[in-house]
């Protein structure tokens, strides 16, 4: 296809940006009006005018104040604001203080939880260089990478950071590692040519280099054609930034909820005041009565036991390898529907590993004795099948090992092995070891004497050792011995790459201890046998070998190559992650593979691990042909997702949240870092991750699998179930009070008893009452165990409220129940004459409550199946609760002066006491029916 080379410069337009690997090396340099010698001065001086600085700019978090300013003017916090100011116009000073003390216990809490200042974009300028080596003026100096400007040619070698986008104009064995940004797990092999076809994805544009990706191998050089916020590297930062800093399931529930009750408080208080007014209430009567519905229908602990729960949720993740760095994440888990899982390190192993061996069509598949093996093996780790196998195997496994430039370091305290250097040469000394040679032995034998390196053109490396003489530490090596094969020729060749190019390149295999001539047959076998790899996502090389008279290096050596077979080489799935995805698949959880490594890998890996239920792959080109209603239809059915970018990855999040999913998304690169961001949580990896995907994401998983991030699901189920209780619980009683609030004056007025004060319960007594039993009581209830089945039903609905499935209706009966309750034992006292009837009602609450709480501990199990005492805290806070209310009652100079309560008779107490009891048989027989029902529709 015709090219068309940009007019200007790298500016950032998307159609230009698409053209680079599209073009020529010398139509780039032209299109950016450069030389092989580099810029001028005047050229420097004008682009970076234009284009400014070579880094990354970050917008700015949300202000402190903004952030405070938020709290400070929620619904809740307003309503208790009115009445603390009312409290103080009517002379009301501690509850005025009392009720100013609470909103700063909201703003506090909320601003605390609220405040992360945003440092993904500080993690995202670690990847920048401090200084590089540039042409400019016909000479190559050193100036820092700020400084680059579009047309530069920047030189890089290995251990570099490319310091911008680059259009790569040389390219000797040069190998980049971009797995932080497009999630390939290999280095990729880079070269000049100019690629001619559209649409081509990051990690397949082999001719670009990518700022902030290493340089793992070879040099070369390259022209600038993007900086600081026009790479790709900005885009993601620029898609970090943009991404709206989304509500938890749980914030948006718990804001309806506040809505929800402060709409009710205020058209309770109006409610009271017209009553009262009509009753002939003064005008401080109906606002002392007003503030009182105010703070009973605001649950004042919920910030606390919010907060308090999702830590102690947190706590119990971290004992679990899940790092909650965001706390409404923690119940986010339990409402996931979809989790979108990377494949390198999270699903798989992060290791290339051998998984089968083809020789001579004996074909010897490892895939099952090499799970869970560990990056680091132990000396003791071999295996019979690579040690006993036909003579091929163990030669082929020698001459691997041999060809081969990555090394072994032994940790002599934990007395295992580590490989360093290109991760399929490090795969090959594995599993050259596991059947019994070690690379220092086999090179001790048959030293290096001469190499053709590998590079990019030939696919393919060779080595030349001596042949062993003497007493060999390893009989297979006799084959290369004086009296094996070609005894006369005191050299071997040995040759690994790819299998059609080898293939070209070869006269015999190996079969048994047979050399027999390569005819169509055989050819064909070995066609078969690579194709068959390749399908399932395998890397493969062939390895063959061929006697030499000198020790040359050159390409006659890569001529007339004995075939010792084929070696398939995979990251494998972790064994542990085939039944965590039939965990999530049970808890109505679907597992989706979003990856940007090739199509093939990640099929194979998704139909081993039971992600995949269909043969469809969707790749990062695809998505771009398709639109956006093509692309919700298309989720659906698709769990697998390949060379995908940045953009993919949060349209496809994007999608699956408009079809009403809650998406947890993993990812351990830069590429990841927007969708962490956009997704309903984000989980980043530890080991691996990027500074960059962990300040993006959520949750940090300490171990890298995918495992962790099912138990912490059911910690979050936990979680969820626990603050829907508190919720519960707390709403409930707060109905109940509104109910006498609003009740107690028709009751006086109905039954003549206008001498009575109005006010049922005082507004210092109802906070304090909140403060026990919402506060202290409700953060006891973070610390329930799991009901039975929590992995084995479906997710919340994410359109379903906080009182959905029955739970509301529970709120209105038990709340019902405490209102009459709570009048009825008020009424009682007051038209005996009694004056302690307004403590009667205040130490009923207290006790109903506390017998409320035991109750709801479990949504349909009894108490007694639980079992009693299996919550110790529980006990500990009622405990508490019941002694601070006695000792309010027992000293006059608190309960009287402060709270206005009344001392009692112990015969009260036992009143209180039997209304509680009330209550919970009431509680217990309800859920006693709740589970005849639900046996009856089994």
């Amino acid at each position: 296809m015709a090219v068309q080379v940009p007019t200007q410069m790298a500016t950032g337009v998307s159609a230009a940006e698409r053209e680079w690997y599209q073009m020529p090396a010398s139509a780039a340099l032209a299109a950016l009006d450069v030389g092989v010698d580099g810029l001028i001065g005047v050229q420097v001086r004008e682009r970076l005018a234009k284009h400014g600085p070579n880094e990354l700019t970050d917008r700015g978090a949300k202000a402190p104040l903004a952030i405070l300013w938020e709290q400070v003017t929620s619904v809740m916090v307003l309503i208790l604001i009115a009445a603390a100011a009312l409290s103080l116009f009517l002379g009301k000073y501690p509850e005025a203080a009392a009720i100013f003390a609470i909103v700063i216990l909201f703003a506090i809490l909320g601003f605390i939880q609220e405040y992360r200042a945003e440092r993904a974009i500080a993690a995202l300028k670690k990847l920048a260089v401090p200084d590089v080596r540039v042409r400019r003026d016909g000479a190559v100096v050193q100036i820092p990478a700020r400084d680059l400007v579009p047309g530069d040619i920047v030189s890089i070698e290995a251990g570099n950071i490319v310091p911008a986008d680059l259009r790569l104009i040389e390219a000797a064995n040069l190998r980049i590692q971009e797995a932080a940004l497009t999630g390939e797990s290999e280095p990729v092999e880079k070269d000049t040519e100019a690629i001619p076809l559209p649409d081509v994805g990051l990690g397949d544009r082999l001719n670009i280099g990518y700022m902030g990706t290493v340089v793992s191998y070879g040099r070369g050089a390259g022209v600038v054609i993007a900086t600081g916020m026009q790479t790709e590297l900005g885009k993601v930062a620029a898609l970090i930034q943009d991404a709206p800093a989304e509500m938890t399931p749980l914030q948006h529930r718990l804001d309806t909820v506040g809505k929800q009750l402060a709409l009710a408080g205020v058209a309770v208080a109006l409610l009271i005041m017209v009553i009262g007014y009509f009753s002939g209430e003064t005008f401080s009567e109906l606002i002392l009565t007003a503030i009182g519905v105010a703070v009973a229908v605001i649950p004042e602990g919920l910030p606390a036991v919010v907060t308090f729960t999702l830590a102690l949720g947190a706590q119990r993740m971290l004992r679990r390898n899940a790092l909650i760095r965001k706390l409404p994440a923690v119940e986010t888990l339990g409402s996931v529907t979809v989790i979108c899982s990377d494949k390198t390190g999270t699903l798989t192993e992060n290791r290339m590993t051998v998984t089968v061996v083809d020789v001579a069509g004996h074909r010897l598949d490892l895939i099952e004795r090499l799970h869970g093996r560990s990056p680091a093996i132990q000396p003791q780790d071999v295996h019979p099948d690579l040690v006993d196998g036909p003579m091929p195997i163990p030669l082929l496994l020698a001459a691997g090992a041999l060809a081969n430039d990555a090394t072994v370091q032994r940790d002599h305290e934990a007395g295992r092995f580590h490989t360093l250097g290109d991760p399929t040469e490090g795969a090959l000394i594995v599993a050259a070891m596991q059947g019994g040679m070690t690379k220092a032995d086999l090179e001790a034998a048959m030293p290096r004497v001469a190499e053709l390196p590998f590079d990019s053109d030939r696919k393919r490396m060779t080595t030349v050792h001596a042949r062993p003489t003497g007493a060999l530490p390893m009989p297979l090596l006799n084959v290369w011995g004086s009296k094996g094969f070609a005894p006369d020729a005191p050299y071997v060749s040995i040759t690994k790459g790819a299998v059609d190019g080898m293939l070209d390149l070869t006269a015999s295999v190996w079969q048994g201890s047979d050399i027999t001539p390569l005819d169509a047959e055989l050819r064909a076998r070995v066609l078969a046998a690579n194709e068959t790899m390749a399908r399932n996502g395998m890397r493969v090389l062939a390895v063959a070998f061929r006697p030499l008279t000198e020790p040359t290096a050159d390409a006659s050596v890569e001529a007339d190559l004995i075939l010792l077979g084929l070696v398939g080489m995979i990251d494998p799935s972790r064994p542990e992650v085939r039944a965590a995805v039939e965990k999530c698949r049970s808890a109505g959880i679907r597992p989706v593979m979003i990856t940007g490594d090739h199509p093939l890998t990640a099929s194979y890996i998704a139909r081993d691990l039971g992600i995949a239920q269909n043969d469809r792959v969707l790749t990062g080109a695809d998505l771009v042909r398709m639109s956006d209603a093509d692309l919700a239809q298309a989720v659906d059915d698709v769990s697998v997702f390949a060379r995908v970018s940045p953009e993919h990855k949060l349209r496809i999040v994007g999608a699956l949240q408009a079809k009403g999913n809650i998406v947890a998304m993993t990812g351990d690169g830069v590429n990841d870092a927007p969708a962490l961001k956009r997704a309903d949580i984000g989980v980043a990896m530890g080991i691996t991750g990027t500074d960059v995907s962990k300040e993006a994401a959520d949750m940090v998983l300490r171990d890298d699998n995918f495992a962790t991030i099912v138990a912490a699901v059911e910690e979050g189920r936990v979680i969820y179930d626990n603050l829907r209780r508190f919720l519960q619980f707390a709403t409930a009683g707060n109905l109940g009070k509104i109910l006498i609030m609003l009740v107690w004056p028709l009751v006086l007025y109905l039954t003549g008893l206008k001498f009575i004060d109005p006010t049922a319960l005082l507004p210092l007594q109802l906070l304090w009452l909140n403060l026990m039993t919402d506060g202290i009581l409700g953060m006891s209830m973070g610390f329930e165990k799991a009901e039975q089945g929590v992995m084995s039903r479906s997710p919340h609905s994410p359109s379903s409220g906080i009182f959905s499935g029955g739970v509301g209706v529970q709120i209105l009966w038990i709340g019902a129940l405490i209102g009459v309750l709570g009048l009825g034992v008020g009424f009682f006292y007051a038209q005996a004459g009694l004056p302690q009837w307004q403590t009667m009602i205040f130490i009923s609450i207290a006790f109903m409550q506390v017998f409320q709480a035991l109750g709801t501990r479990s949504s349909i199990q009894s108490l007694f199946q639980i079992g009693v005492f299996s919550n110790p805290v529980m006990w500990a806070a009622i405990g508490l609760v019941l002694a601070l209310t006695l000792v309010v009652l027992a000293f006059p100079s608190i309960g009287q002066s402060l709270l206005g309560l009344t001392p009692l008779a112990p015969g009260d107490y036992g009143v209180a006491l039997g209304l509680g009891v009330i209550l919970f048989v009431a509680i217990e027989v309800e859920k006693a029916m709740r589970r005849r029902r639900a046996g009856e529709r089994r």
